[in-house]
């Protein structure tokens, strides 16, 4: 087993991770709000970064990240509740998309 300093440190490492695949692949993610920015982290950290070729990870959210990126908040927030992930989150998906749309 882990202790609980040995799973904080793992997850840190984890969320980091997601915040450095964000400022190299979405440089523009930091000009969201906090709120914003967190749900952007969390979907990182739950699903990678992927890649858009591929239409894998968060990358693969190419019109949700574009809506996002131009401040359509609204449209954003049913794209990301119209995806296999929201399918596969459950709650998780509509509280997100609720942060993204209220900022």
């Amino acid at each position: 087993g882990l202790s609980p300093d040995e799973i904080d440190y793992l997850l840190s490492n984890d969320i980091k991770r997601s915040i450095n695949d964000l400022d190299k692949s979405l440089p523009w993610w930091r000009n969201l709000s906090e709120a914003r920015q967190r749900v952007l982290v969390n979907m990182c950290f739950n699903m990678g970064i992927g890649s858009a070729a591929l239409g894998s990870g968060l990358l693969g959210f190419k019109n949700t990240l574009a809506m996002i990126q131009v401040g359509d908040y609204e449209s954003a927030s049913r794209g990301m509740l119209q995806s296999k992930w929201a399918r596969q989150v459950g709650q998780r998906a509509i509280r997100l998309s609720d942060m993204m749309r209220k900022g």
